[in-house]
């Protein structure tokens, strides 16, 4: 094993990383921060069969088996493997966020860092309502959902993509390929980083098992 790169994390930092090898490894790698790191530099590439080449000589490195993590240190086993915390750090932070107002004896409130929203308590006397957004027209909601003392994460391709030619490349890149794609998911969880890591592993492969405590909404 060629060791490339060392580094010393903070407490917190070594905690998100140990977080997501746990999230790599429950969702069979549909969710990935060494999958969104390593293909992360390709959105820059001229054209679609280099995007296609790139993507295939990186592949075999965009995985969390690539991490190693022994306390607070994190080694990369080789040059090519990244990591990215963007589908975990604003999740986190949401969570966070609630756990200080709690702290602060804050028994209602509603934190949306965008369209990742955690709730506790009520709003007048009524559960927390949200609407999903229609991801074919985003003036109209698909639905609205209820939250108590729960989060609601989406996932979808509409928004965040790169074209290469006439072809979209959505910013959730699938770590397999499935028979069966979704265009958005949304999912309830007790936790935004639960709701926000599972609705975009099932947004990348819609035959992952999900676990019993989260509520999925996906078309």
């Amino acid at each position: 094993m060629c060791i490339c790169a060392h580094h010393l994390l903070s407490d917190e930092l070594a905690g998100l990383i140990q977080l997501a090898i746990f999230y790599a490894d429950a969702t069979k790698g549909a969710f990935d921060i060494a999958l969104a790191g390593t293909f992360k530099s390709l959105s820059n590439l001229a054209t679609l069969d280099d995007y296609r080449v790139q993507k295939k000589k990186l592949a075999p490195f965009a995985s969390c088996a690539h991490l190693i993590l022994e306390g607070n240190h994190l080694t990369f086993a080789n040059e090519y493997t990244k990591i990215d915390l963007g589908g975990l750090v604003k999740e986190y932070a949401v969570d966070q966020s609630i756990l200080i107002l709690q702290s602060a004896g804050v028994s209602s409130a509603l934190v949306n860092f965008g369209g990742d929203i955690a709730a506790i308590g009520k709003y007048e006397d009524s559960l927390w309502k949200i609407g999903i957004q229609d991801p074919e027209n985003f003036d109209c909601n698909l639905m609205e959902v209820e939250l108590n003392d729960t989060s609601l994460c989406t996932s979808g391709h509409s928004k965040r993509y790169v074209m290469f030619e006439d072809e979209k490349i959505s910013h959730v890149i699938a770590s397999k390929e499935c028979s069966k794609h979704y265009s958005q998911v949304s999912i309830i969880a007790p936790t935004t980083v639960d709701a926000g890591v599972w609705s975009t592993a099932l947004l990348s492969n819609s035959h992952i098992v999900l676990p019993e405590h989260i509520k999925v909404f996906a078309v």
